[in-house]
């Protein structure tokens, strides 16, 4: 099926809010559109105010799509609940921890917590993954069906990093038996994450509670970051009105 103009323009501002600033280029090899047509996207966006080009010739989006996602990201509800959660942790824990959403296929991060000290793991707001790609996406993906666990693995090997399937499975099983996924970073090597699924009132879930630590600091601290994550994940999910789930120990 041939893509529509609206679909075209929107996959356009999606690639420079989450690739920009970046140049006509470079948005032609990431959109696979042809730079006259990309252009005349882009111009056509510009004119509304939502997206802008710069000195340097590069192309981002504006405070009107940032407005627009708060919007969003306030309407969806998890906004103020998920940040007590991650306020919680980085109290206790003193490190970064963050709230991911997850909706069409992607996680998205959704609420942060920062501590105040010059080396720590800094999350972007906003900003949307692939499930394969962060530590709060595998958390999620584990507690997903098997089709959508196969769409993930296809979206990660179009992305030019492909993964094993066997050993994405073996991993996922041992998420969904333990809880929560952790590990080195797998776009960033130098930091350790650790998450856990969040579920809503009908068992589904939605997304994921978790933090990133520098590696220096993870081994000292990783099972009050488990312990940590595990509760509040949990605590969360009861807000949303999961029950309450008792842990064999």
């Amino acid at each position: 099926m041939a893509e529509g103009s609206i679909a075209r323009t929107l996959r356009v501002l999606e690639t420079v809010c989450d690739h920009g600033p970046e140049t006509l280029k470079v948005l032609s090899e990431r959109t696979e559109l042809a730079p006259p047509t990309l252009l005349r996207i882009l111009r056509l966006m510009a004119d509304e105010g939502y997206v802008v080009q710069q000195a340097d010739r590069t192309w981002r989006g504006t405070m009107l799509v940032w407005r627009l996602g708060c919007a969003v990201n306030t309407s969806v509800g998890l906004s103020a609940i998920s940040r007590e959660h991650t306020d919680r942790l980085t109290a206790e824990l003193d490190e970064t921890s963050v709230y991911a959403v997850y909706e069409q296929g992607a996680v998205t991060y959704a609420a942060h917590s920062e501590p105040i000290k010059p080396v720590r793991a800094h999350v972007r707001l906003g900003q949307r993954y692939r499930l394969l790609a962060v530590t709060t996406g595998h958390a999620v993906l584990a507690q997903l069906d098997e089709p959508s666990v196969e769409r993930a693995l296809a979206e990660q090997a179009e992305s030019g990093d492909p993964r094993d399937r066997e050993q994405v499975v073996t991993m996922l099983a041992e998420i969904r038996r333990r809880g929560y996924a952790a590990g080195p970073g797998v776009r960033w090597p130098d930091l350790w994450g650790c998450a856990a699924p969040v579920f809503d009132a009908t068992g589904d879930v939605v997304g994921a509670l978790g933090m990133s630590i520098p590696t220096a600091r993870a081994e000292e601290i990783r099972d009050r970051v488990v312990a940590g994550v595990l509760q509040e994940a949990e605590a969360m999910s009861t807000r949303l009105g999961r029950p309450a789930v008792v842990r064999e120990v």
